[in-house]
């Protein structure tokens, strides 16, 4: 187990192209502190400055949020992130390790954990800028902890051992060299689907999906390695576009929980009219999902459409992770919130009512949920009205 977490971690520094940066930023929560020692004996062999490890206490953030009044919350340097800021501008690589305690946030005020991250955000602001326009190496990925496993009813070093099957670990070593070439594939297939150049997607499925969600002019499908040769999400199963936001039209399902602050949603619905999400419900967790879409002004769009095999790794495992990372890799997602201007011809340098003009939405949050189904079908209609099958019973075609 020690040898495949080494070669997971070594995995990550790659990705992340470590070698290329003076400064590493590494944030985790505080449960998972053993593995600074072997983060830092992993970059050894890189000419980094300083690893940075920014540490995320959830419980003592539930504690704070259940008894401090909103003002307070503000005040409190649990909740300011501006550290962030300074390693954006020391051009720092990023890694950021997602590893979930479902349910911690369930008895918390959906208003007072949404404004609270309005908050947050706010002060790495600097960061964000950065972040959001293509200009930092940085990577999402996992590192599995006891009260996740727990509450996916495993032992830890089974959720571990799910993690390596699902990011290709497996004791030889050629973990990175798999991804580039699993990548390199992904691309080939993203640049057919751009050469197509659909007016819009329709998204059918025996659950009640029939959506049709339409593509800004001269939009680029991408995948998880973006343009700085980075591997941003690791795992990583999807092909992805930024939709135009403002004409997506129709009714979508969800297809598995959503995993939101550590709070689940689960069995919802949302109609758009118009790009908009306007009517919407839950058997579990509508307020929370109400805070989503109500996040800003344009939380209620469309930023990311993403083409996943239902028949694909993460899937596979039949497993529903309760943690985004995983779950919207096992699955075709949508996403509410801001998009990628890197998906959009000029959008990378463009500016937020740049980008809107593009077609590209622009939000202060992005959130994934999960949409895909055995039965899935997507057709993808040319401006000439051509008819060309996207998926299939599930599968990319």
């Amino acid at each position: 187990m020690d040898e495949l977490i080494n070669e997971y971690i070594s995995l990550l520094l790659k990705a992340v192209k470590a070698s290329e940066k003076h400064y590493l930023y590494i944030e985790m929560p505080l449960y998972l502190k053993e593995y600074e020692e072997i983060f830092r004996d992993c970059a050894k062999e890189y000419d980094l400055r300083e690893i940075y490890f920014q540490y995320d206490d959830v419980f003592k953030k539930h504690e704070l949020l259940s008894y401090l009044d909103q003002e307070n919350i503000y005040k409190h340097p649990l909740f300011d992130n501006s550290i962030k800021n300074k390693y954006a501008k020391l051009d720092a690589a990023f890694i950021f390790i997602m590893s979930s305690v479902p349910g911690l946030m369930a008895d918390i005020p959906v208003d007072k954990i949404k404004n609270t991250r309005i908050h947050t955000r706010k002060t790495e602001r600097d960061f964000r800028a950065l972040y959001e326009n293509n200009k930092l190496n940085w990577l999402i990925a996992s590192i599995p902890n006891k009260y996740w496993s727990d509450a996916l009813k495993m032992s830890l070093n089974d959720l571990w051992e799910l993690i390596f099957k699902c990011s290709l670990v497996d004791g030889d070593g050629t973990s990175y060299e798999k991804w580039l070439k699993k990548l390199d594939l992904a691309e080939e297939r993203a640049s057919k689907l751009t050469k197509y150049q659909f007016e819009y997607l329709h998204y059918e499925s025996s659950n009640g999906t029939d959506l049709k969600v339409y593509l800004p002019e001269n939009h680029i499908w991408a995948c998880g390695k973006d343009v700085t040769g980075c591997i941003v999400n690791l795992p990583t199963e999807e092909i992805f576009n930024s939709p135009q936001y403002d004409k997506t039209e129709g009714i979508v399902y969800s297809s598995k929980p959503l995993l939101y602050n550590n709070s689940l949603i689960e069995d919802f619905w949302i109609r758009f009219k118009d790009g908009k999400a306007i009517e919407y419900d839950a058997k579990v967790g509508k307020e929370l999902l109400e805070s989503i879409i109500t996040n800003d002004e344009y939380s209620c769009y469309l930023g990311e459409c993403a083409l996943v095999s239902y028949d694909s790794p993460i899937s596979n495992t039949n497993v529903v992770f309760q943690e985004t990372l995983f779950d919207e890799n096992a699955s075709c997602h949508l996403a509410l919130g801001t998009g990628f201007g890197e998906c959009v011809q000029g959008g990378i340098e463009a500016q937020d009512e740049e980008l809107r003009k593009l077609g590209v939405n622009v939000s202060k949050t992005h959130v994934d949920f999960m949409i895909g189904t055995n039965d899935m079908k997507i057709t993808g209609i040319t401006k000439k009205g051509e008819e060309i099958p996207v998926m299939i019973d599930g599968n990319i075609c």
